[in-house]
């Protein structure tokens, strides 16, 4: 019959074995697909599943009962996996907070190898395969010195643990960032309890306590607390992704879309022509007239603040399913989705020219107005078989840009690949 105690050691280490796969996984996707160099999870997967295997061990501890080859086994496997969980969460502390003390690690993890070595095999030095009456819970194993030798050792890992979590602190208090404070706070409380429930089951297996076992509360608090963390950290993953992605897709100045981002959306609408998706679209390149006189009598802030307004205006009266991109300097270009007679392009435009010609730019001091000049050309299916179609548009339009300067500025031009 199962034993009441072993019952939270039995959930606690299926929850902690499910973390290492979810977490294993994880890894797995953002490391292979899309390059993230995230090997913390890695190591915390790891962490999990020996927690797992730990608390599944001392669950069969619990409930060996008279059973000396259970009970042998399961002796020796929570020994070892002791070790290692704390050795594990360490690695993980350092690795995720990139504190140099990665050379330490391969002396613990010397020093959990050799006496993983004394416990495998029965040995009078350190556990033998008899009963010792170590608790009214729970029955061990017969232990030499080399096993008070080791009880020391997991002591001053867990120290070495906690210790290592309280210098990352003190150097993370000089980037001033709350969050990542908080996170260590959270762990160091979350590790001081699980040293101290760990504390607590090994001085009742050498019968100076006599507590019921509570190893799985600390091991359930810190594994918790770090899949928390690595929740956070996949959404400020994502959040920064995001903010790059945007910095690419938009001009920094007058967040309208990037040039680069610009020639990706033309593309497309070629490649969409194509299918029979899109039945035509307009290029359209738009610069504002006498800038430069802009900038030298009024300013260059009010000259980036003309480049913002135009922008506004012009992203207000195009389509949702229109495009819009700075250039370069004052040079704008638009794309006009599925648009197959000039008159509708055309209204389009002048919408956008006669509001930017009535609009007021700069300060309350310093008002002044501007106007731009426009230059279109028509994209059809019947082009497709042009080579390098994208830039035989931009190329077109820019002469037409140029004919509506030469006529005046203030005016839109219209044009065809001939």
């Amino acid at each position: 019959m199962v034993q009441l105690l072993s019952l939270p050691f039995i959930i606690t280490s299926s929850l902690s074995v499910f973390l290492a796969g979810f977490f294993l996984l994880l890894y797995k996707l953002l490391n292979t697909r899309h390059k993230e160099p995230v090997h913390s999870y890695f190591i915390f997967s790891m962490s999990a599943l020996i927690t797992g295997i730990f608390l599944a061990a001392f669950a069969v501890l619990i409930n060996s009962g008279e059973n000396l080859e259970y009970l042998n086994i399961a002796n020796r496997v929570t020994i070892i996996t002791s070790m290692f969980t704390v050795l594990l969460s360490m690695h993980f502390y350092i690795f995720f907070f990139d504190y140099p003390a990665k050379k330490s690690l391969k002396w613990c993890y010397a020093i959990n190898t050799f006496f993983s070595l004394l416990c495998i095999f029965p040995n009078q030095y350190f556990l033998m395969k008899e009963f010792y009456p170590t608790s009214q819970y729970y029955t061990g194993l017969v232990y030499g010195p080399l096993f008070q030798l080791w009880g020391a050792w997991l002591l001053l890992l867990s120290l070495y643990c906690l210790g290592t979590l309280i210098q990352i602190y003190r150097i993370r208090q000089k980037d001033q960032k709350k969050q990542s404070l908080n996170t260590i706070k959270l762990l160091l409380i979350t590790g001081s309890i699980w040293m101290i429930t760990g504390l607590g089951d090994a001085l009742t297996g050498i019968q100076l306590i006599d507590l019921p076992p509570s190893a799985w509360i600390g091991a359930l608090l810190v594994t918790c607390s770090i899949s928390w963390i690595l929740i956070l950290h996949i959404d400020n993953l994502y959040k920064d992704r995001s903010q790059l992605s945007n910095q690419l897709m938009h001009d920094h100045l007058t967040q309208a879309l990037s040039r680069s981002y610009f020639e990706i959306r033309l593309s497309t609408a070629i490649t969409e022509m194509g299918q029979g998706i899109c039945n035509g679209f307009y290029v359209c390149l738009l610069d504002i007239d006498n800038f430069k006189k802009v900038n030298d009598t009024y300013g260059h802030a009010c000259g980036d603040q003309l480049l913002k307004g135009i922008s506004d205006i012009v992203k207000e009266t195009i389509r949702p399913g229109d495009s819009f991109a700075r250039l370069g300097g004052d040079e704008f270009v638009l794309l006009l989705c599925d648009l197959q007679e000039d008159n509708e392009a055309i209204t389009i435009v002048e919408s956008i020219r006669s509001n930017i010609a009535a609009a007021y730019f700069g300060n309350t001091s310093n008002q002044f107005t501007a106007s731009c000049s426009f230059g279109m050309v028509k994209s059809k299916a019947t082009y497709l078989k042009i080579n390098d179609l994208a830039n035989q548009l931009l190329t077109c339009a820019d002469k037409a840009l140029y004919s509506s300067k030469s006529h005046g500025k203030n005016t839109i031009s219209i044009t065809s690949l001939t």
